[in-house]
């Protein structure tokens, strides 16, 4: 799958986007500031795995989300990053915990055609 076609996918199922015209407009995972990206191209937003692939977490939709590309990467350079991550293991998972909570509390069934 196109990283766009994903991108598209994910904002379909996040009740915090709406597409306007070419664009995509909603809330960042990470940070919850204005999020948007370019519908044809996916410009703008990058793909974060909740539960990085590297601890065991998939590509289902509701361990994906939609956030800045600046709080993607700060997130998996200071955490997702096992060499790098703080000693505090509670601390890594109450923040994953937190983020599937935010994306599951943001879900919206595909089938709901927000630019319809």
């Amino acid at each position: 799958m196109a990283a766009s076609s994903l991108k598209e996918l994910i904002a379909r199922t996040d009740n915090t986007f709406e597409r306007t015209g070419d664009t995509w407009v909603g809330k960042c995972l990470i940070c919850n500031g204005r999020l948007s990206f370019n519908a044809h191209t996916g410009f703008g937003a990058n793909v974060e795995h909740i539960m990085p692939r590297t601890e065991g977490g998939g590509d289902d939709l509701l361990n994906v989300g939609l956030t800045h590309p600046r709080c993607n990467a700060e997130k998996g350079r200071n955490w997702d990053n096992r060499k790098r991550r703080p000693p505090d293991s509670a601390r890594y998972e109450a923040l994953v915990a937190g983020f599937l909570a935010r994306r599951k509390s943001r879900w919206r069934d595909p089938s709901q055609r927000p630019d319809a």
